[in-house]
């Protein structure tokens, strides 16, 4: 999966725009849908989109591709972006899915999340993305649950700001939730393998950004 992250970031072709790596073993003809990324809402604000950003996703039979492109990040931190995946949304509360619904409903609503892509944030603050997920079982996901309905899952797109590059720890922190980040700044309703995935540091995780696709798929936005 890193591997092709790392091809299919190579497709972006300017600065302004967004192009998808068609390879032989998941080339697709499937629309990409576009939103707008969002800083995450809290409990004291509501979610807040961010100008010029732009998450796109295209999703088959076979799995779901990703590409997304934001700013207003903390310059030289470590970004990862999730896959978050309901792959029964109809089973939600809500629509779009809450978080009570991914963490707490995890078998209703056929919760699967796993690693898509991380980076080292540009000195401007903003980052490009880019991840395939084939359907099926799921290596590496936080809970046991297949993704096995692409074309009709929840997804939604997340990222975590795991503090200023450690560098005897890098590969860590670009590739797991908790790398780099103190166990007491992960939140306690996660589970047990997001809060082993990584070596521990002194910095703060924060989930600080996401893209929410719902399901069925609409028309590019």
């Amino acid at each position: 999966m890193l591997t092709v992250s790392r091809l299919i970031r190579q497709a972006f072709v300017s600065t302004t725009g967004f192009a998808v790596l068609a390879t032989g073993a998941h080339a697709t003809e499937a629309a990409m849908i576009a939103r707008t990324v969002e800083h995450m809402a809290t409990s004291e604000q509501p979610a807040k989109p961010i100008k010029g950003s732009r998450a796109r996703l295209s999703r088959t039979a076979n799995g779901a591709t990703m590409t997304l492109r934001t700013s207003e990040l903390v310059p030289g931190h470590v970004t990862t972006a999730w896959w978050v995946i309901m792959t029964r949304p109809e089973n939600c509360s809500a629509k779009p899915c809450t978080a009570e619904d991914v963490i707490g409903r995890v078998a209703e609503v056929g919760t699967q999340i796993v690693y898509a892509d991380g980076v080292i944030n540009a000195p401007d603050g903003s980052a490009d993305f880019a991840a395939y997920l084939p359907a099926g079982s799921v290596s590496g996901g936080w809970y046991d649950q297949r993704f096995d309905r692409p074309e009709t899952s929840e997804i939604h797109l997340v990222l975590n700001d795991h503090g200023p590059l450690l560098p005897d720890i890098a590969a860590s922190m670009l590739t797991s939730y908790r790398g780099g980040c103190r166990d007491d700044s992960l939140p306690p309703p996660f589970p047990d393998t997001a809060k082993a995935d990584g070596t521990v540091g002194p910095n703060t995780c924060r989930l600080i950004q996401d893209a929410i696709f719902t399901a069925p798929a609409s028309k590019e936005n």
